[in-house]
């Protein structure tokens, strides 16, 4: 007997005798006395460089794996965005990977649409389902029947789902994201004459003014610019920015602010003119900055003479002085930066209120300056969908002209209910989902096609406005596939290959990591050179390609002709006497749009400014809170136009008497154990104006009111017994 047989033998002997007394904890302990041979080794850890796809964001991130199983994630320190950094979604990505109920198969819908019932079936029998559906609108010459819906795509995968389509024949490609920031590649294009984002030079700058953009939890790239945000603060001997923001909530972004002001909910646009008007009267603008715009200081104080400080205050509700004292320290601190968010953006007047505020960074000189704003390098002028986009998909699906829907992401969550997406989705004859979870959307679905987990797939990822740099981050799989999933990618790659024809030409490869090697090979060699192999392999040991050529002559410039912004008076759903509120939502800290709810981590991670776990909430002033009669954790319905809900009540200092507030995330029908029927989902109080020829994202314009109905919220708060669930906590 060797010394290997002895050891497995004496282990093994040892693992049974010790079963009576723990029979669950040595089965798991016995397969590694007998170690498999693709590397593993007890005891040995190896880390992985890999990208978060937790949020559009595409911070870089190293997983540490032993024992063949992922157990923890941190930032990558060489990547650009998230230098290191990690925030708690991203760390969270382990339990998408584990999750106890993940779809482990594909599954056909056996029962009625909503229902839940669902037959296992295998790989092959899905396929041929899909490229039958596939097929049959070929032979009926129908390929314009096809939707395609996904979330916004980047690199190979953008590439892939472009040429599925355009090969297919159908034109119904809509990309949609509930927070994207369409709204600001909208306002770019027409100020600067290009749809880049933007990207701040935060750490550099010395005064900070942040038009409801909340950096620090969801704003375009948060862990890039929380650790600029650090940098501004603290990372400079003798320097320490100022910060102020504005905004009728007071969020984890506005409590780190040296001053908060509290505008009402679409005034922001009038503000940052009024502000305009005082720096231009008052001569504190950056002539050079002017002339290179092709402004002219008397003709802006012409068309800003309306914006006078009476009437700003009047309709912001701030104080004069305070409006001038922040315009003048703006203006006279060098360098400094405005920013506009999601608060401002999602109003009815929300494009031209970016504008104005995007103004007061020209009038200072803040374009292409180091601690001021520059056109994002890391993202391309990539997909733009409008909310057009979604409402002429959605026209289709109502007339019967859409026959068969493939579905990444969770619309049914993440579509506002007034749109009537719902409604029509549910008219589509054959519904095909790719989520890993059962999610709203696969609930309703007639085929799921479980994706694999972000930790069990190939991808390149262009990071959304966290750098300067040209970065392309790559996904790799760090650890096997837990179940018996597939990536998006191969799916429709390998029923592209079964159709034939144009299809199988458009894709002349094999796998999906082929092509994209392809498409990285070149970038790297674009000569060819001979030795992509080794170059490969240093990109996934560094997690992409990170290069600092950055596009100098890429520069923001006021595009001739684009005319001053000029936000109009802001329109709000609903009857102020009926409904006195207005109703703003917000992204969960933890959840984002919802797609953090399924984890336990997150769920029981206390809200920052709440500390409520487990559930959904609306904020409201103590003043308002008074008046209603309404106590904390008293349950309330809030009605608005379009709905009601009920939901317990946090009191809230830091909101306007005038506003309550939501966060996003809860309210799931299922989408697994930890998620479903948890909490409620704020977007079916919302309104959707459909009157202009743009159709605005103003998810904050709907107005509401709010009515006790119990002193019996069952609100979890940190610290709360009925908080713990660590029962569950333990199960997973």
């Amino acid at each position: 007997m060797d010394r290997r047989t002895f050891l497995q033998l004496s282990g093994m002997t040892a693992a049974v005798a010790a079963l009576a007394g723990c029979k669950s904890a040595n089965e798991k302990l016995i397969p590694y006395l007998i170690p498999p041979d693709e590397g593993i080794t007890p005891g040995i850890a190896n880390y992985y460089a890999s990208t978060c796809r937790s949020c559009p964001a595409g911070c870089g991130i190293l997983v540490r794996v032993s024992e063949g199983r992922a157990k923890k994630i941190e930032g990558n320190p060489l990547h650009p965005v998230s230098r290191g950094k990690l925030c708690a979604r991203g760390q969270a990505a382990l339990q998408e990977l584990y999750h106890p109920d993940r779809v482990p198969q594909p599954l056909k819908r056996s029962g009625a649409r909503g229902s839940g019932q669902f037959a296992k079936i295998t790989w092959e029998e899905a396929l041929t389902l899909l490229v039958g559906q596939l097929k049959d609108l070929q032979q009926s010459r129908a390929t314009d029947h096809l939707a395609f819906m996904t979330p916004q795509l980047t690199g190979t995968m953008a590439d892939l789902t472009t040429r599925f389509m355009r090969s297919y024949g159908s034109p119904n490609h809509v990309s949609y994201e509930l927070l994207g920031p369409d709204w600001l590649r909208t306002a770019n294009r027409k100020s600067f004459g290009q749809a880049s984002l933007p990207y701040y030079d935060m750490s550099e700058t010395r005064y900070l003014l942040s038009f409801g953009a909340d950096f620090v939890e969801s704003h375009l790239s948060p862990v890039q610019y929380g650790y600029a945000f650090g940098r501004m603060r603290q990372g400079r001997d003798t320097v320490r920015g100022h910060f102020t923001y504005i905004g009728g909530r007071m969020s984890l972004t506005a409590a780190s602010a040296d001053r908060w002001m509290p505008a009402k909910p679409g005034s922001e646009g009038v503000l940052a003119l009024g502000m305009a008007r005082l720096i231009l009267s008052e001569s504190l603008h950056d002539q050079v900055s002017l002339a290179a715009n092709g402004l002219r200081r008397e003709i802006l104080l012409d068309r800003l003479k309306a914006y006078d400080l009476a009437r700003v205050a009047e309709e912001t509700g701030l104080a004069e002085s305070a409006i001038a004292e922040v315009a003048r320290e703006f203006a006279t601190t060098r360098p400094s930066l405005a920013m506009a968010g999601e608060a401002v953006a999602f109003q009815s007047n929300g494009q031209e209120s970016v504008r104005a505020i995007q103004l007061l960074n020209v009038l200072v000189g803040n374009l292409n300056r180091v601690g001021g704003v520059y056109p994002d390098n890391g993202s391309p002028e990539g997909t733009t969908t409008s909310l057009n986009d979604l409402f002429s998909l959605i026209r289709k699906m109502s007339a019967g002209s859409i026959q068969l829907a493939m579905i990444q992401g969770d619309p049914m969550h993440t579509v506002p209910q007034a749109t009537k997406f719902q409604e029509a989705l549910s008219k589509v004859p054959f519904i095909v989902s790719f989520s890993t979870l059962m999610d709203d959307t696969a609930l309703h679905a007639d085929l799921v096609l479980p994706d694999h987990a972000g930790l069990e797939s190939w991808g390149d990822v262009m990071p959304l406005a966290g750098t300067r740099e040209n970065v392309i981050g790559l996904m790799q799989p760090v650890v096997n596939p837990v179940f018996d999933t597939r990536q998006s990618a191969e799916v429709l790659m390998a029923a592209a290959h079964e159709l034939g024809g144009m299809m199988k030409a458009a894709f002349p490869y094999e796998t999906y990591l082929d092509m994209l090697k392809a498409g990285m090979k070149k970038r790297v060699t674009p000569a060819g050179a001979k030795d992509f192999e080794t170059a490969w392999t240093e990109l996934l040991q560094k997690g992409g390609l990170f290069t600092s050529g950055r596009a100098e002559a890429k520069g923001f410039r006021w595009q001739a002709g684009a005319g001053l912004p000029a936000p109009a008076k802001p329109d709000f759903a609903g009857d102020e006497k009926e409904f006195p509120l207005h109703l703003s939502v917000y992204p969960s800290t933890a959840f984002y749009d919802g797609r953090g709810a399924p984890f336990p981590w997150l769920q029981q991670l206390p809200d920052p400014m709440t500390n409520v776990v487990w559930d959904s909430w609306i904020e409201i002033n103590p003043k308002t809170a008074s008046e209603l009669g309404v106590n904390f954790g008293d349950l309330v319905e809030v009605t608005s136009p379009q709905g009601s809900l009920h939901v317990p009540a946090v009191i809230y200092p830091g909101i306007r008497p005038d506003m309550v507030a939501m966060p996003l995330g809860q309210g799931h029908k299922d989408m697994g154990r930890y998620a479903k029927e948890r909490g409620v989902n704020p977007l079916g109080l919302l309104a959707v104006d459909t009157k202009g020829k743009e159709i605005q994202p103003a998810w904050n314009a709907t107005l509401v009111r709010v009515k006790k109905i119990s002193e019996k919220g069952d609100l979890v708060t940190m610290g709360n017994p009925k908080g713990s669930f660590r029962s569950e906590l333990i199960e997973i």
